[in-house]
């Protein structure tokens, strides 16, 4: 389908014409003229589909276990971007509701984001729910048993199925801190912007479109702006260590 657009694309029927012609000009005959402009029709539209870059791969959002911690904290960010919104569309036009509007894509984005986090909170919940620790640990204590007093026929075999067992530990130790850490962004994002929604309805309060409080409004942006940095810097951080 990619080759068949390209061959219709103007540009290359043009240039395909424009060869023909050149062939056709330099006393080719008419069949070996049109040859001569189909291969360069073709040829260009091979190319084309070659380096043509592909469009960026959106970054897949997995499905958040109902009743979890990480669904309670998203519940309540999106509580909290829906109050934003609604705040925003209240305010009658003037600086501060340019100002605040301003601000609704970030929240959006930071959301969006958020619920990433909580998709991959969830399915780093399931993968750990695969590795009975318990039974980890008591493979540890028999094999280091056997091994003191295991021949030397053995002791390789035996030092192997040791490592298997400690790499089944050590996914698991990995897997915890990542769930750890994505748990606490997802707290830290929602409390957050829990807080942005507070200080903007305290400045819509507080202020009229004739007396801005720049300074307070740029703190917002700093605020938001800190929120959005670290939810990306935690999806980015997790993304590399868990794939």
């Amino acid at each position: 389908m990619k080759f068949a657009r390209e061959l219709a694309e103007p540009w290359g029927l043009f240039l395909g014409a424009a060869s023909a012609g050149v062939a056709w000009a330099v006393q080719l005959p008419v069949v070996a003229a049109l040859g001569v402009g189909i291969a360069v029709l073709a040829a260009r539209a091979g190319v084309a589909v070659a380096t043509r870059e592909p469009p960026p791969r959106e970054a897949r959002v997995l499905d958040v276990t109902p009743g979890s911690a990480e669904a309670n904290w998203l519940q309540r960010a999106e509580h909290a971007a829906e109050g934003f919104g609604s705040l925003s569309d209240s305010l009658d036009s003037g600086p501060l509701a340019d100002r605040v509007a301003d601000m609704e894509p970030v929240v959006q984005e930071t959301l969006s984001t958020l619920q990433r986090l909580a998709g991959r909170a969830s399915a780093t919940g399931k993968a750990l729910s695969r590795v009975d620790l318990e039974a980890v640990a008591r493979e540890k204590r028999r094999l280091k048993g056997e091994l003191k007093s295991a021949h030397e026929d053995v002791r390789g075999d035996l030092e192997s199925a040791l490592s298997a067992v400690q790499a089944q530990a050590d996914v698991h130790a990995r897997l915890s801190g990542a769930r750890d850490k994505l748990l606490a962004q997802l707290q830290s994002g929602a409390l957050g912007l829990d807080s942005l929604v507070a200080r903007v309805a305290e400045l819509t309060a507080a202020t009229t479109d004739f007396a801005v409080d720049t300074g307070a409004v740029r703190e917002l942006s700093d605020q938001l702006e800190g929120i959005r940095q670290g939810v990306l810097e935690t999806e980015q951080a997790t993304r590399r260590s868990l794939g």
